[in-house]
């Protein structure tokens, strides 16, 4: 078993793990690598334009292309429209399916939940689209298209349904797991910047062991590192807004009650984060009196302060460094940007050193 973050394109690799680990997201990134590699433009077809689509016509072998089908929702019938000739019928394939057939074109058609399809048709459908690249009896893919798919383990999902074993023979089925936090952390960092709840990640540095965890029964929901995404999105977005009782309950709603419990009474947690920085400014020593969720605030607020303003605090850094590494691993992890890494990095050099073999961000950003 890997973590789905470590996987490779290979044509016909089926990936099977819980849902909301990040199988879709990884795919599609590691499909933008390869385009980037190839020196191709990378185009989504979903999002692409009546345009774009005409451009890709006249010149694919410029284009890298994506395509992502929901296994469950695509039937035979989607596959082509038939259109009446004088003497016989033609079907005319969509826009999208015939891109994938065209000369030149490189790309990944990746087929989502491929293990909660339940009709017989559809599951053949997909046995020669799978096994021979064909899409009906017209239509060929290309050869430098290559078909990745997801789903589920029977634990993970009450509607699993077992694939043919020829159609399983023909493919790599690789068990995937979830990332970790730090690969989590800096996902959001990448892609959301200073747009996310930060104690999420602050917590889940505490307490990895709730990055996912399996649902007690079938009414609840449960912690995935997507639902964790949601989630420090949403308190982000909300939390100025919406009262207390509303995000109470949409945490519980995202991550569980277990989880959301846990993560509320840290949520909850009220100190004067300012005046306790500046009491431990000159008394670094009294942090070892706060509650571990009061250490975690502080952790997290001083992530967010200017670089110029943590020199002030060196004093207090260099005690985390010594009494609890952990948070000041929390503080530096919860940083947005590589620049700001950089510039920690250039005002405490001797003690970045030294956590470099913890911090999982230090490859990118040395």
């Amino acid at each position: 078993m890997v973590r789905v973050t470590e996987i490779k394109l290979i044509d016909r690799l089926m990936l099977i793990g819980a849902p909301g680990i990040g199988k879709t997201e990884i795919i599609k990134q590691k499909a933008q690598e390869e385009a980037k590699k190839l020196g191709k433009i990378f185009v989504d077809l979903r999002e692409a334009d009546d345009q774009l689509i005409e451009e890709i016509f006249k010149s694919p072998s410029k284009y890298y292309v994506y395509l992502r089908i929901v296994a469950p929702h695509v039937f035979p019938e989607d596959l082509g429209i038939p259109r009446e000739r004088a003497q016989y019928v033609e079907f005319l394939p969509p826009k999208m399916l015939k891109i994938l057939t065209l000369k030149g074109i490189c790309g990944v058609l990746f087929i989502d939940e491929i293990t909660n399809v339940q009709r017989d048709d559809q599951i053949s459908m997909y046995y020669s689209l799978i096994l021979e690249k064909e899409a009906g009896f017209q239509l060929k893919l290309s050869e430098n298209v290559k078909i990745l798919l997801a789903g589920n383990p029977p634990e993970w999902s009450e509607v699993v349904r077992p694939l043919p074993k020829p159609l399983r023979n023909r493919m790599a089925i690789v068990e995937v797991t979830a990332p970790t936090v730090d690969e989590w952390i800096r996902y959001m960092n990448e892609q959301y910047g200073d747009s996310w709840e930060k104690l999420c990640g602050a917590y889940l540095k505490v307490y990895p062991e709730d990055l996912i965890k399996r649902p007690e029964n079938d009414f609840d929901n449960y912690p995935t590192p997507r639902s964790w995404t949601q989630l420090s999105l949403k308190l982000y977005e909300l939390k100025k807004d919406a009262g207390e009782d509303f995000l109470e309950e949409m945490v519980i709603g995202s991550v569980g009650k277990e989880v959301g419990s846990k993560f509320l009474a840290l949520y909850k947690t009220k100190i004067d984060v300012e005046s306790a920085l500046r009491e431990l400014e000159s008394n670094p020593g009294k942090f070892d009196l706060y509650n571990v969720n009061a250490k975690i605030l502080i952790a997290s607020a001083l992530s967010q302060k200017p670089i110029n303003e943590l020199k002030k605090l060196s004093k207090l850094i260099e005690y985390l460094f010594d009494r609890h590494r952990e948070f000041l691993v929390i503080m530096i992890l919860m940083m947005s940007g590589k620049e700001k890494k950089r510039e920690f990095k250039d005002a405490f050099p001797q003690i970045f050193s030294k956590l470099a073999r913890s911090i999982a961000d230090y490859i990118a950003i040395k």
